[in-house]
C-alpha cells in the first residue's frame, strides 16, 4: 500500500491512498469500531485513477494511534479469516483422500 500524508494534526489525518478500495473499507470499518473516532472516510478522487483520499479525524486521541490499531485489527482480523479458510481446505482433504 502506498499513502502520502496531505495533512497532519493531532486528531486528524488526510492521506492519499493508492490502493484497492476493498481494503481501505476494512480498515474504515475498523476506525468507525473506535468509540474515539468521530469520522472515517474513503473517497475516490479520481475515476479513471487509483487515488483515493482518506480522512480520519478522531475526539482527543491521536489519530495516528487510532489508525495504527485499526490497521492492526484488520490484519488479525484476515488472519483468521485465512485459517479458517485453510482449516475447512483440510478437512476437506482429508475426507476425499478417504
Amino acid at each position: 500500500m502506498q499513502a502520502e500524508l496531505e495533512n497532519y494534526e493531532s486528531n486528524k489525518i488526510n492521506l492519499k491512498v493508492s490502493e484497492d478500495i476493498s481494503i481501505l473499507y476494512i480498515v474504515q470499518h475498523e476506525l468507525l469500531n473506535e468509540k474515539e473516532v468521530e469520522f472515517a472516510g474513503v473517497v475516490l478522487k479520481h475515476q479513471l485513477k487509483e487515488d483515493f483520499s482518506f480522512r480520519i479525524v478522531t475526539k482527543k486521541s491521536k489519530a495516528l494511534d487510532i489508525l495504527h490499531k485499526a490497521l492492526q485489527s484488520s490484519s488479525n482480523n484476515a488472519n483468521k479469516v485465512q485459517d479458517m479458510i485453510e482449516s475447512t481446505l483440510n478437512k476437506e482433504k482429508g475426507t476425499d483422500s478417504a
